[in-house]
């Protein structure tokens, strides 16, 4: 399950489009969760290992995701870890809350298991408790509500809307290639991708990547293929073309985003008259990129907004804290 969608970067390109609210084609399936266990065989996770931070310092995008109002979790309550896989020389900086259902052993694992040419859009993962399951992007970086050990396919949606903000020619959802290629299928591959361009890119990407890495691709396992084949094959030739087939296992990182600020963590135990005693904290994690490695820009897409008109609501301000 992932959340409804909201949009607010920097890239002034889309601004100038809007969003339908619902796409007007029946879903060739509730959900994508028959693709599960096919991509969790077939993706293997790389080696790696993980680091937790001093309990002083967090990204400054997990401590904002924790202030959002409907959280409102105790930025104290959330471990900071790099993650370090083998295919890369810069960790990847993550935050998992102490009572998340997702372990930092799984997250390790299944964001080891995303190809690192589509993992390296990826900023920063969060991972908190919540009521149900659900998940979005904001600020090049992922957040995972409630999400278990099956989540790998919850993380390839999400990195799929980096993807169509970062890694092609133009943002895919927008464009008229996708436009005019994805009018000649008849059904959305899901409830989910009907609900925007967005999605339906997001949702066609995991079949690209299940028709990439699994034998028999999409066809094998989908009698009713024919039906959104221009959708997932649109994704698939795009990321071949245009991004160095980033949904193709191996390899190594080229290109990576900068790390969002580190902030020390508001616990109060650190005050001295009022203000913070900067030198009885620990030292302060190094978080630049390995040299050599290519910066991305930043964007500050958020999905949760993917119906709305962009123009007027999802490039305003990202979203209220408290």
């Amino acid at each position: 399950m992932y959340t409804t969608t909201t949009i607010a970067f920097g890239i002034s390109l889309l601004a100038t489009f809007a969003y339908p609210q619902k796409i007007d084609k029946p879903a060739l399936q509730p959900n994508l969760d028959y693709l599960k266990a096919g991509l969790q065989s077939n993706m293997p996770s790389v080696g790696h290992n993980h680091h937790q931070w001093s309990d002083d310092w967090m990204p400054q995008y997990c401590l904002e995701e924790s202030k959002i109002k409907d959280n409102g979790f105790n930025p104290a309550d959330i471990r900071t870890y790099d993650i370090r896989y083998d295919d890369c020389e810069t960790a990847w900086v993550v935050c998992v809350h102490k009572d998340s259902l997702m372990s930092i052993e799984t997250l390790a694992d299944l964001f080891g298991r995303v190809p690192v040419g589509s993992r390296s859009y990826i900023r920063h993962v969060i991972s908190l408790p919540a009521k149900s399951g659900s998940a979005s992007y904001f600020g090049d970086s992922i957040r995972l509500n409630q999400i278990g050990d099956d989540g790998l396919e919850v993380l390839l949606h999400e990195t799929a809307h980096s993807l169509d903000v970062h890694a092609y020619d133009e943002p895919l959802s927008i464009s008229d290639n996708w436009k005019e290629k994805t009018s000649r299928d008849s059904a959305v591959p899901d409830n989910y991708a009907g609900s925007s361009p967005a999605e339906d890119v997001a949702q066609s990407s995991v079949i690209a990547a299940y028709n990439i890495v699994v034998p028999g691709g999409f066809p094998g396992i989908e009698p009713r293929w024919v039906e959104v084949r221009n959708q997932y094959e649109t994704v698939q030739t795009v990321q071949r073309e245009q991004a160095d087939s980033i949904f193709k296992p191996g390899g190594r990182c080229r290109k990576r985003l900068e790390n969002s600020e580190t902030v020390p963590v508001p616990t109060g135990k650190r005050l001295l008259r009022g203000r913070w005693a900067p030198w009885r904290r620990s030292e302060m994690p190094d978080i630049s990129l390995a040299k050599g490695l290519e910066v991305i820009e930043a964007s500050d897409f958020d999905s949760g907004k993917c119906g709305e008109d962009i123009e007027s609501k999802a490039w305003g301000p990202a979203r209220q804290h408290s």
